[in-house]
């Protein structure tokens, strides 16, 4: 009797810790909007905004979910916002489609291309913008199988992306 009670509560703050961290999980992978000194974007409910990540980036984050039967090694989506040098360049062979547009007195270029890897499409979406001498990209890289309704949230995010 003596070990069932500290048994119990001990049992009881396992199940309370296990549903806080899991709420805390999920509240991770909500959509919200990320607004910095440099840029403002809109990441999509089902995208974890990395803190902290590699140093090489501005802004990471990858989706929660993985791909199904060959793709099951990548993540569904990544996204990276780089600031500096000019990325490497997309091959001209497997742009699908480009074009421009110009908000807030700040031109961008959209470029959609695609890759292939381990016979695994890629869909990549990028979006560049030079500003104050400095070229801003953000580059997001989805399974060509994704759910429609998923890249439409991966477009909105490429759309609301902009350099102040």
């Amino acid at each position: 009797m003596e070990i069932l009670i500290p048994g119990l509560i001990l049992v009881a703050l396992m199940v309370y810790a296990s549903t806080r961290i899991k709420r805390s999980a999920a509240k991770a992978f909500e959509a919200e909007t990320i607004d910095n000194d440099q840029f403002v974007i809109k990441k999509p409910e089902g995208l974890l905004n990395v803190i902290g990540g590699d140093k090489r980036y501005a802004f990471e984050a990858y989706s929660k979910e993985f791909g199904h039967a060959e793709a099951n090694e990548w993540r569904q989506a990544t996204a990276y916002v780089t600031i500096g040098p000019r990325p490497a360049t997309h091959k001209e062979s497997s742009v699908v489609n480009k074009r421009s547009e110009v908000r807030n007195g700040v031109s961008y270029k959209i470029v959609e291309s695609g890759r292939t890897e381990k016979e695994v499409g890629f869909r990549i979406l990028s979006k560049t913008a030079e500003r104050n001498g400095k070229l801003y990209t953000l580059e997001i890289t989805a399974l060509a199988e994704n759910p429609l309704d998923f890249m439409h949230k991966l477009d909105g995010m490429l759309d609301s992306f902009e350099v102040k």
